[in-house]
């Protein structure tokens, strides 16, 4: 008849975690720190990764994946029956009005409620009201509503509106309620869709809800094959010659590159080694502690079945005590923490706080397998030697060559012996120090090499920066303005870009241009060649000052004429890293023969090359369809009598900043001219910063302190496990003095050596991560840490021999009769 022994194998396990309440502090310490480490890396990763992935939809004011206009009834049958296509969204312009000043020629448009919901509105936030049901109900942006005057918008209040329908010249005047207000981005961002949106039974009164005027909007069931599902439906739907489409730049192919990839799956790496090496240390050495006590227990007829039980018991129930410990502490950094770092970190659009079970539920599996796996191994061994075996059993492996190792009796010599005599565990101690050393070296080369000054003065290519926020043809700055700012104290330096239309006289030479030009477009519409050539052609002619010349002149490495440019005899095609193959197609246009759309004068350049000069950020950049082709401003007004001023840049004197970006503020005092500084973006930059620091150094020291954690506790164990051969060293002459001085030396040979390995390979890979992160960010400039890899240094070389010689004091409190009676 069998027995049921499970009361007795739980009374039994209960009795050993009672017995040593050390050990289960640091194996429920590894637990709780190891979910901790992997839930909140996570967690903040994943949010970060979110909250840039909704920012580029929320830029792009919606999250469709592309859209088209002018559908065929074919093409509208068609498209709700194709099984790739998850939601399609209805909308039409239907109307204008320029009743808003800072807003003109705003559109009135419609969209249905399936795009309202599934494709407008989750890129928008803070929305209040209703989607609009009868004829004068309206949806308005609170960007709409700052324009209008209107702070504190009510559900249902009036607003009176003057409009013309589209194709009309009639001017109506209605009064509409308001039904929903949100917030978008779109606007800022210079994408125009901003729109007062409208009902069904409105564009339905006006006749506007006809095939060649409305848009589709579509999303497919896989967000990862954009492109390949728009090859698809484009074929599908049979779409005919120049059917305009566009493609959403927030599911480019390229987003998320393999370099980003390779870095997450580093770091992962990184993390889920640290985490396993700190658990399965700790119950490997933790549970081959209790081997003598497990063979006891054999004596008495315990099976090797329940010996295993016991240990799996032991190790579940300090899981169950770690392991919400570690959840709550994530989840306190995942709902605090998180948003109150990614909310300073740039991100304008709002912030996505990542709460998935899966990141806790696969923490928690990761924990306890791998705590499992470390007491498995000690625990069959336990359960497979003989009960005369384990009653001798010590935890030291000690290999047969080491015994005949001449020390001569110095603890020196003694302590290299002990380091090397059991390989298994110096791997271990050396590489969980190696580990946490690297991962804060790191993390601190990253933190360290983000260089705010390089960002800034790599974006912005003066002090202060004005522009328009009108759009054509009223985006202008007027020689008033400028007069102003120059009667200013602390200005050095005053340039001023102005622009005009003009058009590229076509011949056989600009071919390669036109084709590269239909090429370029084509990510967004298709051309054919007439059209291709007319958009191509219409260029921006700009106007620089000499200074900006010289800046250009810097970074040439052949530089041009400075006279010749200023006399007009000498232009520069003014080039973007983003359009690829330009500089290339204009290779054989030896001059450039240009006719100006205001005066019809035409004139022939020299072609000098090409200039990368960066637009200022603004948000609404003025262009004319072809490329920019940058003259002197003293030739511009020679053949116009007034250009255009497009962008006023301004350098001041050191200590000005504050002083200038005030009076600036009060000059423009509109909502017309936006500002642009570095004074401004360095403050935001430097706090984001900041903050970032703080982050990188708090995951530097967690990380850190646990693999520090992990090399006091493997050395506190082992030097418990060595009470026997302490003893009797000690029996045999060995002074305290002696053995203090030998394990004291065994903890600086563990941490010279690994510190010259974190001087080699751990630079080599902390170098390598860098540069992957820098390819990512190609504002950071390597900056080594030394400070802080120095004082770590230094502190490891405080902790390591400090740490067995504290072990061993406790250790040796009792008398040397009562250590060797203990290890019979």
């Amino acid at each position: 008849m069998k027995n049921n022994n499970t009361a007795i194998i739980r009374r039994i396990t209960s009795r050993a975690l009672r017995s040593d309440k050390r050990r289960n502090f640091f194996i429920i310490t590894a637990i709780t720190l190891t979910v901790f480490m992997i839930a909140s890396v996570f967690s903040i990763g994943i949010s970060y990764y979110e909250s840039i992935n909704m920012r580029e939809k929320r830029l792009q004011g919606s999250v469709s994946h592309m859209a088209f206009h002018a559908p065929t009834e074919e093409q509208l049958e068609k498209i709700f029956i194709l099984d790739y296509v998850k939601t399609i969204g209805i909308g039409a312009y239907i109307a204008q009005t320029n009743d808003i000043q800072k807003l003109h020629n705003l559109d009135i448009a419609y969209v249905d409620k399936t795009q309202w919901d599934e494709i407008l509105s989750p890129a928008y936030t803070n929305i209040t009201g209703h989607y609009p049901e009868r004829e004068n109900e309206i949806m308005l942006s609170r960007h709409i509503l700052d324009a209008m005057g209107i702070n504190d918008p009510k559900i249902g209040m009036e607003i009176p509106l003057s409009f013309i329908v589209n194709g009309m010249d009639e001017v109506i005047t209605e009064t509409f309620i308001l039904s929903c207000v949100y917030t978008e981005y779109a606007s800022a961002a210079g994408n125009m869709f901003t729109a007062i949106l409208t009902s069904h039974d409105f564009i339905e009164k006006h006749g506007k809800l006809t095939n060649d005027n409305i848009s589709v909007n579509v999303i497919f069931k896989d967000a990862s094959r954009v492109g390949e599902n728009i090859a698809r439906l484009k074929q599908d739907l049979n779409f005919y010659e120049n059917q305009a489409y566009i493609q959403s730049p927030a599911f480019g192919e390229d987003y998320g590159n393999i370099t980003t990839y390779i870095t997450l799956l580093t770091i992962t790496a990184f993390l889920m080694l640290t985490g396993y090496l700190l658990i399965y240390n700790v119950m490997y050495i933790s549970v081959s502690k209790d081997v003598r006590f497990l063979g006891m227990l054999k004596t008495l007829g315990t099976t090797p079945r329940q010996i295993r039980r016991i240990v799996r018991g032991q190790v579940l129930r300090l899981c169950v005590i770690g392991l919400p410990i570690g959840c709550a502490l994530a989840a306190a950094i995942s709902l605090l923490a998180v948003p109150a770092v990614l909310s300073t970190s740039g991100i304008e659009t709002g912030v996505i706080v990542s709460f998935s079970p899966l990141i806790y539920v696969g923490a928690v599996l990761f924990a306890v397998i791998t705590a499992l796996i470390g007491a498995v191994t000690p625990a069959k061994k336990a359960a497979g030697i003989s009960p005369i075996e384990a009653l001798k059993f010590t935890g030291e492996e000690i290999r047969k060559a080491g015994v005949y190792t001449s020390a001569n009796g110095k603890p020196y010599k003694m302590a290299v012996r002990n380091i090397f005599r059991n390989r298994k565990r110096a791997v271990v101690v050396m590489l969980s120090l190696f580990l946490s050393i690297t991962v804060f070296s790191t993390a601190m080369l990253i933190v360290a090499s983000i260089d705010v000054d390089y960002r800034i003065n790599s974006d912005y290519l003066s002090d202060f920066s004005l522009g328009s926020k009108k759009i054509y043809p009223e985006c202008f700055l007027d020689e008033e303005l400028v007069d102003r700012i120059k009667e200013l104290d602390g200005i050095t330096e005053i340039t001023i870009t102005t622009i005009e239309a003009a058009e590229l006289i076509y011949s056989e030479t600009l071919g390669e241009y036109v084709e590269w030009y239909m090429n370029w477009v084509s990510q967004w519409n298709n051309l054919d060649w007439d059209d291709a050539v007319e958009q191509a052609l219409n260029i921006g002619l700009q106007g620089i000052d000499l200074p900006t010349l010289h800046k250009i002149n810097e970074n040439l490495k052949i530089p041009i004429d400075v006279e010749a440019f200023e006399r007009g005899e000498i232009a520069l095609i003014r080039h973007d890293l983003y359009r690829e193959g330009l500089i290339e197609s204009f290779a054989d246009v030896p001059a450039f023969d240009i006719t100006l759309a205001t005066t019809g004068k035409t004139i022939q350049i020299i072609n000098g090359g090409y200039a990368n000069l960066k637009y200022p950020l603004f948000g609404n950049i003025l262009t004319f369809g072809g490329v920019d082709i940058l003259v002197s401003n003293n030739f511009l007004r020679q053949i116009i009598a007034a250009p255009q001023i497009q962008f006023i840049d301004i350098n001041i004197k050191d200590g000005y900043e504050v002083q200038i970006y005030n009076a600036l503020d009060e000059i423009v005092n509109s909502n017309d001219v936006e500002i642009l500084s570095r004074f401004a973006a360095r403050k935001a930059l430097q706090e984001a910063r900041t903050v970032t620091f703080v982050l990188g150094i708090g995951i530097s020291a967690i990380l850190g302190l646990i693999g520090i954690f992990n090399f006091i506790n493997v050395i506190v164990v082992s030097i418990m496990s060595r009470k026997r051969e302490f003893a009797t060293l000690e029996s045999v002459g060995m002074s305290k003095k002696q053995m203090r001085s030998m394990i004291r030396n065994e903890g600086i040979g563990y941490a010279i050596i690994t510190i010259l390995l974190s001087l080699t390979l751990g630079n080599l890979i902390s170098y390598g991560l860098f540069q992957l992160v820098e390819n990512a960010e190609s504002t950071m400039q390597f900056t080594y840490p030394f400070i802080p890899i120095l004082l770590l240094y230094g502190f490891i070389l405080i902790i390591c021999p400090i740490t067995p010689e504290i072990a061993y004091r406790g250790m040796s409190k009792l008398t040397l009769v009562e250590r060797l009676r203990e290890t019979e």
